[in-house]
């Protein structure tokens, strides 16, 4: 019996012992097999970090050049021209005893009473031309003591007074040397926010844009620090700026315009606008100047014309909507199937090889891009004329993968 109990647990290893051998020998064989290399590369790129490259047998195309000029449209609005800014400063200081000027936007003339100020220094002076006048009225003294009287702002016809009355004036009137319109800021007053000025000037006047329309637009940060208004009884020093005069017969017309086109305008490119004030009235001007930096807080740029207001209907802040017309340029241009939009970037898959049986080795390549126009994307860098790009970018895409930034 224990015989027959031996031999059956030899003839049980000698069995399991040989389909181990067979298991192992089946596992060798398999992994030796040549297999398909086309699959194997495949693998091998798929696997390479964030899948960069992929393997598609899809249409490829060429970037083709066009020369384009798309028309830009840009809203925005109307600003002081500051080199019309006259500012009125206090010659010397003092108190506010009387102020003619009420308000902001107040219209005064050039000769205008705007204010009476009390100076014991304007006092000082005054003694001195009269005891001068007294002494000589002739001479070099009383000369320069009236001159004196003169730079602080004592006009003529002051002076004749002191020298007759023989009195000092108790204040020094202060007469507008210009025409215009009274700001306490040499620059712009707060321009219209993001909401109105693209729904205002949506319904006001037309809405409906071209292909470069904007969908909505932002708010100047132009300066808006403005001085506190003065008032009576109010002390100032010398130098202190008071107030500023602009006769409003030029004006800026500020544009927003979206940063893809920032490639496309130029200086002295066409432009025709339109006011909410005046729509039946288009005006033609050209861009004088464009910001060499973005507005606070937004990625826009900003666009400035110089226009002419002699009738003054153009008001501070009413809306404008205007159209750029760019200069023709050359370009490449790609079907706008050819781009992957990746959240805040865009990219295509570019050629870079194929396998041995002809399929196509692509790999992502981040481009900027311009406007779009008939179905064709303006590519401004990224890509070479003679590239080669997928047709149809968005089906070899792995999202998840391409979003993460580098």
């Amino acid at each position: 019996m224990k015989k027959i109990t031996l031999y059956i647990m030899v003839a049980l290893s000698i069995l399991f012992y040989g389909c181990k051998k067979e298991s192992h020998d089946g596992h060798n064989k398999h992994g030796t097999h040549p297999g398909d290399e086309a699959s194997q590369k495949a693998l091998s790129i798929s696997a390479e970090p964030t899948n960069r490259k992929v393997i598609s047998s899809q249409a490829l195309v060429k970037p083709i050049k066009q020369l384009q000029s798309s028309p830009v449209n840009a809203y925005g609005f109307i600003a002081l021209d500051e080199r019309r800014s006259n500012q009125v400063a206090a010659r010397v200081g003092g108190r506010i005893e009387k102020l003619y000027v009420k308000y902001e936007n107040q219209f005064v003339r050039k000769g205008d009473k705007i204010l009476e100020l009390y100076s014991p220094d304007l006092n000082t002076n005054q003694e001195e031309l009269l005891y001068a006048h007294r002494v000589d009225p002739e001479g070099e003294i009383t000369k320069h003591a009236a001159h004196k009287l003169k730079l602080l702002g004592i006009t003529d016809a002051q002076i004749k007074q002191i020298i007759e009355s023989g009195k000092t004036l108790f204040t020094l009137s202060i007469y507008s040397l210009y025409d215009g319109y009274i700001f306490y800021s040499p620059s712009t007053q707060m321009p219209p926010t993001e909401t109105a000025m693209t729904s205002s000037a949506g319904s006001k006047m037309g809405g409906g844009m071209g292909s470069g329309s904007q969908q909505k637009q932002p708010a100047s940060s132009f300066s808006t620090s403005a001085s506190e208004p003065v008032r009576e009884g109010a002390y100032v020093s010398p130098g202190q700026t008071l107030f500023w005069i602009n006769d409003l017969r030029e004006v800026w017309g500020i544009l927003s315009v979206d940063n893809l086109h920032q490639d496309e305008i130029a200086l002295n490119d066409s432009v025709t606008l339109t006011s909410e004030l005046v729509p039946d009235k288009p005006i033609k001007t050209i861009v004088r100047y464009i910001e060499p930096q973005y507005a606070t807080g937004q990625k826009f740029i900003q666009v400035r014309l110089y226009l002419s207001n002699v009738d003054r209907n153009l008001r501070i802040n009413s809306l404008l909507e205007a159209t750029i017309y760019p200069k023709t340029k050359e370009s490449l241009t790609l079907p706008a199937t050819s781009i992957l939009y990746l959240g805040g970037r865009q990219a295509v898959w570019k050629k870079v090889g194929q396998t041995e049986e002809g399929t196509h080795i692509l790999e992502i390549r981040f481009v900027r891009l311009g406007p779009v126009s008939q179905g064709r994307v303006t590519v401004l860098s990224g890509l070479k004329a003679d590239d080669e790009v997928a047709l149809d970018a968005g089906y070899l895409m792995d999202r998840e993968s391409l979003v993460k930034p580098e």
